[in-house]
């Protein structure tokens, strides 16, 4: 197999396992009897401890090798604790679980995307053509667990879940260091100061922990929303996650094939506008078939988010900081979403979600207005980069 498709693999397995996880562990939770008040409290507890986690994982994470030195134990770790959430109960004890996992795992998907798109620049091929199989299987993962979860139930679905995770492991040992390459240059080290004088990269940043921190508080409550709140059940979620997930798979493979049509930046404010609409659409509790189909589109904006994002950034920034940089974006994202999940969590148990929904809208519209008054320059892309099919 080829390196390539080894890194394929590797979001294909991972994301597979995070499918049966992650989409569910709202809804598995408010199960178990937790309030809209103390759920707001777990999902603030992640990228609280993440802030705190970040700082620590920075320092460690130096270079390309050690990139790939942690990538081989933090999917292990994550694996075990996800099978322990189904053996304890008790608010406490929930919540215990989840910050281990926020502090030991919260960190592997920038370490993750850094690492794969150092390759892929240095491969002169393009990012998206491996990321594309993380939601690849996300369609045929949140599907099957949509099914699975009124057959087995939950235990058994995270246990599956946490086998995935471990198994990711193996993937990992067998990819080849970044770093070695036929002329045995030595991966370049991070420059930090750099990073932080970069204009272009502060801006970015403002616009991404705005708008893509309100769409990740907003999908944190959306599980439970559309199930608890609007009556849809198990199946039928695990069916339109894996629907929206499809068209964000095909948004991606249309963007891979046909090029930069337009520029990243365009890009990014068509994707904003589509977030908004569809928070409004949730805000004034519209039918739940418009819901549904409102849903769909945020399978169009993240799959251009997904496709956009990391080439913006590595237009940005220079290739040795390309995962300090998602590390700096994940850690201010992580105060927004924390401190947003945490006041939501009761603004919901007190007044609903169309607060909500609405007021993640009216972030949405203010990280487009600073975007579209403060948009970042980029550097253009050089012409031997390749496209999808080389």
């Amino acid at each position: 197999m080829t390196e390539k498709g080894k890194f394929q693999l590797f979001y294909f397995i991972r994301f597979f396992g995070d499918a049966f996880f992650y989409p569910f562990m709202s809804i598995y939770l408010m199960s178990k009897g937790l309030s809209e008040g103390q759920l707001g409290i777990v999902l603030a507890i992640t990228p609280i401890t993440t802030i705190l986690a970040n700082p620590l994982w920075n320092f460690l994470i130096k270079d390309m090798r050690t990139s790939r030195m942690v990538l081989k134990f933090m999917t292990l770790i994550e694996g075990v604790l996800i099978i322990t959430l189904t053996q304890v109960s008790g608010f406490e004890l929930y919540l215990l679980v989840i910050t281990l996992i926020a502090f030991m795992c919260s960190p592997f998907i920038p370490i993750q995307d850094g690492f794969a798109a150092t390759f892929a620049n240095r491969q002169k091929i393009e990012y998206s053509s491996i990321r594309i199989y993380a939601s690849i299987a996300y369609v045929i993962a949140s599907a099957l667990a949509g099914l699975l979860v009124g057959l087995v139930g939950y235990t058994a679905l995270f246990i599956v879940s946490g086998s995935f995770f471990i198994a990711t492991m193996f993937i990992v040992l067998w990819l080849k260091p970044v770093g070695e390459d036929p002329t045995k240059v030595d991966a370049p080290k991070r420059d930090i100061k750099k990073l932080l004088k970069n204009r272009e990269f502060i801006k970015y940043l403002v616009f991404y922990v705005l708008v893509i921190g309100s769409v990740r508080i907003g999908d944190s409550f959306f599980g439970v929303y559309i199930t608890e709140s609007r009556g849809m059940g198990m199946v039928a979620y695990g069916i339109l996650y894996s629907a929206f997930v499809l068209v964000e798979v095909w948004t991606m493979r249309f963007l891979m094939v046909k090029g930069l049509i337009v520029s990243e930046q365009k890009l990014m404010v068509f994707s904003t506008v589509l977030f908004a609409l569809r928070f409004l659409c949730y805000g004034l509790n519209l039918p739940l078939s418009v819901i549904i189909i409102a849903t769909l589109f945020r399978g169009l904006s993240w799959g251009i988010i997904i496709y956009a994002h990391i080439k913006f950034v590595m237009k940005i920034v220079s290739v040795e900081n390309i995962t300090t940089a998602i590390m700096i974006l994940t850690l201010f994202f992580s105060i927004f979403t924390g401190v947003g999940n945490f006041i939501f969590g009761s603004v919901i148990e007190d007044h609903g979600y169309g607060w909500l929904f609405l007021g993640m809208m009216g972030m949405l519209v203010l990280g487009l207005g600073i975007f579209l008054a403060f948009t970042p320059k980029t550097v253009p892309e050089p012409l031997e980069i390749a496209r999808v099919d080389e």
